[in-house]
């Protein structure tokens, strides 16, 4: 039986498809989206918009033509920016949102690794697991040459077992901190031995391995990696674990235990498949609860990309990807091996002015006239309007209000436009995604 709450949304008078929910799934399942295909959203309603989210028209070819050039350089901004061009392209939203939820999952930063070219072949195992299943995602991470640099595979060898990867592996990949004890992380670790890089690949060294009797989760046997990972799996807690992360990605922070359980047996039935988990999970009505929408904080590469396609602006993708850095997202190089915290800690002093910074050039653009909206409002009023259905859709009387009456003391639709656009963006409400 479904949970009531992952039951298909259906819209009715009281809660229709309207441009907040088309915007709110936009944000949620991509980055936002231009005028255009919310407007298309509009009109063909939400099956049709979450069947094109799931087969999209995919990239346009020249954004990968020129990688071999770009990884030869061994600079790692180009990689960002070259991962900005993919989502300012908005070729396919939602493979590459929940390829930056695996990012941030599978947290590796180049800072260590120091190879942009296995950090781009991560990027890129990643992109082609995103959807699909997560036992083979999980198998195909665990033997990434980009992980192991960045949790010590080389240095895990019989009778010297580095824990690092099998530490992370139960605590932040797959069970989560109560699901397992320090013995299990040991006998984890052993498993691993041998697994190691050479020459940029993967290499499993026999002669490093611990052959050995393992113990893991109560059960014994010669285990090696492989083994390790199957067992991880076999958890009952690991679907728990990844339903909560995708609930907290897709949904909302505070997951219920019941909502929970319900979103792991959704994963199991759907044989792991995270792209069949997500489309009940999209098409639901906990998706599309009022509660849910501008429900967390933006993380800094929503706020830049989502606001660049609202607007139908062109930012180089090397700022673009140097702006999110400064907010506190820098691609390919999260913090910590816990990726990054997310939530509250994306807004402090610093971060704030940054984004505050990159509203108010955006406002310029558009001041300058480098920027024309299609049509031009007529007056100030209107083109406060025009600005608040681009920027948050479905926004509350009184901050509308705000915003029209700002847009009525400039001298111009030009300037009503622009200071339109720095008051919402500079707004707190904007943040929230």
């Amino acid at each position: 039986m479904t949970h009531a709450l992952l039951e298909p949304w259906r819209p009715t008078r009281d809660d229709p498809w309207d441009r907040d929910a088309a915007a709110h799934l936009l944000r949620r399942a991509g980055f936002g989206a231009s005028p255009a295909t919310l407007a298309r959203a509009l009109a063909d309603g939400p099956e049709a918009t979450l069947e094109r989210l799931f087969a999209p028209r995919g990239h346009e070819p020249k954004l990968f033509a020129g990688i071999e050039s770009l990884l030869a350089t061994g600079n790692a901004e180009l990689l960002q920016a070259w991962w900005l061009a993919l989502l300012l392209g908005d070729g396919d939203p939602l493979g590459e949102r929940v390829t930056l939820f695996w990012h941030d999952h599978f947290a590796t930063s180049i800072a260590k690794v120091d190879d942009v070219r296995l950090m781009h072949r991560q990027n890129r195992t990643l992109r082609e697991h995103a959807l699909g299943d997560f036992r083979e995602l999980l198998h195909a991470v665990a033997k990434d040459p980009a992980m192991l640099t960045w949790l010590d595979g080389n240095e895990n060898r019989r009778g010297h077992p580095n824990e690092n990867f099998a530490r992370e592996l139960l605590e932040l990949f797959a069970l989560g901190i109560g699901s397992y004890d320090e013995h299990d992380i040991r006998e984890a670790a052993r498993a691993f031995t041998g697994w190691s890089v050479a020459s940029r690949e993967f290499v499993a060294r026999a002669d490093a391995h611990d052959s050995g009797t393992k113990t893991l989760f109560g059960r014994s046997g010669e285990f090696d990696g492989d083994d390790a990972l199957e067992l991880v799996l076999a958890h009952p807690e690991c679907p728990r674990f990844v339903a909560r992360r995708l609930h907290e990605e897709f949904v909302g922070p505070e997951p219920d235990r019941a909502t929970i359980d319900a979103l792991a047996k959704e994963l199991v039935e759907r044989d792991w498949s995270i792209g069949r988990t997500l489309s009940t999970l999209l098409a639901s009505k906990l998706f599309f609860a009022r509660s849910a929408r501008r429900a967390r904080i933006a993380s800094p590469i929503e706020f830049v990309v989502g606001t660049a396609l609202a607007l139908d602006l062109f930012p180089a993708p090397v700022e673009a990807a140097n702006a999110a850095a400064r907010m506190g997202q820098a691609l390919f190089r999260p913090p910590s091996v816990k990726g990054w915290d997310g939530g509250r800690a994306w807004i402090n002093a610093g971060t704030w002015l940054e984004r505050v910074n990159v509203g108010l050039d955006a406002a310029e653009t558009i001041r300058s006239g480098e920027k024309s909206f299609a049509p031009e409002p007529d007056d100030s009023s209107s083109a406060a309007r025009l600005v608040l259905e681009r920027l948050v859709g479905g926004a509350d009387d009184e901050f509308a209000n705000t915003i029209v009456a700002a847009a009525a003391r400039a001298s111009s639709v030009r300037d009503a436009l622009a200071d339109s656009v720095a008051l919402v963006l500079t707004a707190p409400e904007y943040h929230l995604s």
